[in-house]
């Protein structure tokens, strides 16, 4: 079993004042602290950042027939700065982040377009323009849209807010099943499209996950992969018109499978063919995947081909009856990274630094003894960080054996012993 790694981003609001002399002069701000530069005798104005209101009403619309997630969100700035007072100063921009890989940005005020550009071309901040100046006890409204492209028939996408008085409404057809990271919201029924809103008020510190997905006819793509005893028959099961998944998911099946019979000292231990099921969360009781042996593996359609790694390793620690659930998920883990040090070295390097980094970090809070660990039927908010845990402390138990001891140590034919 692999859990589902959960995304954490936050966006950061930052305005930028300029103080009022005949000619405005630009003066830069910083993470949230204001520097300001005076001309002549102007006075040096200090902020506090506190002062200010910014309000977002946000929409998160799925459309499936254009296989988009559009987004809008209006904004309202208050400018309740009291170093403004007098004509002292104004609000002019604010600098907001946005998620990577949109599209069809749009941005404007009640009356005109508005300018917005990317002060860093690799970040993800963009700022936007006012049409006007905001002085001190005045408010500002805008709005920004834009389109995340999904799927035909998947639409996954993370709710990231924040504000100081925000409320969110996602939108989705009624033929969509639907699974929401948190359960805060009202949810009205429509004709056509369920609503599910946030109303203001609530903390948008994390990330929200929204996972929708409308089931359609299941299509099949099979090829056959030659191990060392047998040729083993792959078959996707995937949604019609989830054509790349199913594509990346059967190279990564014929890729790995031969690796793991080296890593693990061990031909293909099964006597079966290998099933691959494209799923929901509710199939998969939130978890990245499920092996469930001869009846295949169930693979929640948002997983990348480092989860399917994961899983196919099951195949090979099953054989080794493990008495612990922490060594079965720790050596399915350590497979996995020795087969993308060999087929994607990059990412084997990158997963294991992410995955040391989140022990050390979760260490101080979560540590447990892992005799005592398990892994529960179904994966939520409410057990995630101490399940993920368990993950990551069963891994680096793992790999540092690997390390010390060597391949030997860790193939299936020692651990079996253990």
């Amino acid at each position: 079993m692999c859990m589902r790694e959960i995304m954490q981003q936050n966006e950061v609001n930052i305005m930028s004042k300029y103080g009022h002399t005949t000619t405005p002069i630009p003066l830069f701000v910083l993470l949230l602290t204001f520097v300001f530069l005076a001309v002549g005798t102007s006075p040096i104005a200090s902020a506090d950042w506190n002062q200010n209101i910014i309000e977002i009403d946000a929409t998160y619309e799925v459309v499936s027939q254009d296989m988009i997630v559009h987004i809008s969100k209006e904004f309202t700035f208050s400018n309740h700065d009291i170093d403004t007072r007098f004509w002292k100063g104004y609000y002019s921009n604010l600098n907001y982040k946005l998620p990577g890989g949109i599209e069809n940005i749009q941005v404007y005020d009640s009356d005109q377009k508005m300018e917005y550009y990317k002060p860093d071309a690799q970040g993800d901040y963009y700022t936007f323009e006012f049409n006007k100046n905001i002085w001190y006890d005045k408010s500002y409204t805008f709005t920004v849209e834009y389109d995340l492209v999904t799927n035909k028939n998947t639409a996954a996408f993370y709710i990231i807010e924040n504000g100081d008085n925000t409320k969110v409404t996602v939108s989705i057809p009624n033929e969509y099943e639907v699974s929401i990271d948190r359960n805060d919201y009202i949810k009205i029924q429509h004709p056509d499209v369920t609503k599910y809103i946030f109303n203001k008020g609530l903390n948008w510190d994390g990330s929200c996950f929204v996972n929708a997905v409308h089931v359609t006819e299941m299509q099949v793509i099979r090829d056959t992969v030659q191990l060392k005893e047998k040729d083993v028959v792959i078959s996707i099961e995937f949604w019609d018109g989830e054509d790349e998944w199913a594509n990346t998911m059967m190279h990564t099946a014929i890729e790995s499978l031969p690796v793991l019979e080296e890593v693990s000292d061990l031909p293909y231990p099964m006597k079966y063919n290998i099933t691959i099921t494209q799923a929901t969360s509710a199939d998969t009781l939130g978890y990245g995947g499920v092996n469930n042996g001869k009846d295949g593996i169930i693979l929640l359609y948002t997983e990348n081909y480092e989860t399917l790694i994961h899983e196919l390793a099951h195949y090979w620690t099953m054989e080794c009856d493990f008495e612990a659930i922490w060594m079965d998920e720790g050596y399915a883990n350590l497979y996995t990274y020795l087969v993308l040090e060999h087929n994607h070295p990059d990412d084997a390097v990158a997963r294991k630094e992410l995955y040391f980094e989140q022990y050390e970090n979760m260490k101080p809070v979560y540590d447990i003894q892992l005799s005592d660990w398990t892994v529960p039927d179904a994966f939520n908010s409410e057990n995630a960080n101490k399940i993920d845990y368990g993950y990551k402390k069963s891994f680096v138990i793992a790999y540092n054996k690997y390390e010390k001891e060597g391949l030997g140590s860790v193939q299936v034919s020692d651990l079996k012993l253990l």
